[in-house]
């Protein structure tokens, strides 16, 4: 569930982090995408991008000790993640994750599943530069939290790369810029040979076949492009240039992007 507040001031040391994106292969598609009706078309896909200013806010929690505070920042074009106070009594270093699904409470390790790296921080003061809102869709609403834990790879115990040091909830500004995106399945075509999952009626997820191309499977499901992008930011950052693989599963639903 996505946190949504008014907007507060933070003082304190700024700590500016940016990520890192993995390059895609082009998509080169077979054939034309097949038209789909007015009746296909997702609702609200129009492209918006989050407000100007302080749009985010967390407080970390921790069981060693680590304090401090985060925001995220917004230009129009630049998403900045802003550390405060950062306190840090048992370690001289961590790494800065965003979360798009809650991590549980009991869970110390954070080696899998949906992620993304903001770079190192440290007590006191350094600085990167901010990642493309493009790549959320225009819209970060679909972090969830930001993980503070221990050097990736640097701190090995069994199979955990990274473990957990502390974790702040993210309280946005906003609600998410498309609440009324829908999914219509039009039925299998030569480039959308997919299963879509349905939970009550809903689609919820689709998992790619071989031979699938973004565009007609967007063109199947009534999204454009940029909708699957913007229902799985992690997974596609940079949807137009992406290519879908072999048992791949697409979120579609706005709740769980």
């Amino acid at each position: 569930m996505k946190r949504i507040a008014a907007m507060s001031g933070l003082a304190g040391v700024l700590v500016l982090l940016a990520g890192c994106t993995a390059g895609v292969g082009v998509l080169e598609p077979s054939a034309p995408a097949p038209e789909s009706s007015e009746a296909d078309t997702a609702v609200g896909s129009a492209a918006t991008s989050a407000p100007i200013g302080t749009i985010g806010t967390g407080t970390f929690t921790s069981d060693d000790g680590t304090t401090g505070t985060v925001s995220f920042d917004s230009d129009g074009g630049l998403l900045t993640l802003s550390l405060h106070d950062l306190v840090l009594p048992a370690q001289s270093q961590v790494g800065v994750m965003v979360a798009v699904q809650p991590i549980p409470a009991g869970q110390t390790c954070f080696d899998s599943g949906p992620r993304l790296n903001f770079g190192p921080a440290e007590a006191g003061t350094s600085a990167q530069e901010g990642q493309l809102l493009r790549f959320y869709g225009g819209d970060p609403t679909g972090i969830d939290q930001v993980i503070l834990t221990t050097p990736y790879g640097l701190d090995v115990k069994g199979d955990c790369l990274a473990t957990i040091v502390a974790r702040a909830d993210i309280e946005w500004t906003f609600a998410p810029l498309r609440p009324d995106l829908r999914v219509t399945d039009s039925g299998e075509t030569g480039g959308a040979r997919g299963a879509v999952e349905t939970v009550d009626g809903a689609s919820v997820a689709y998992t790619v076949a071989p031979g699938d191309l973004i565009e007609e499977v967007a063109a199947r499901l009534g999204l454009t492009v940029d909708d699957i992008g913007y229902l799985n930011t992690v997974r596609l950052p940079d949807p137009e240039q992406a290519t879908l693989h072999d048992g791949e599963r697409l979120n579609l639903l706005v709740a769980e992007r």
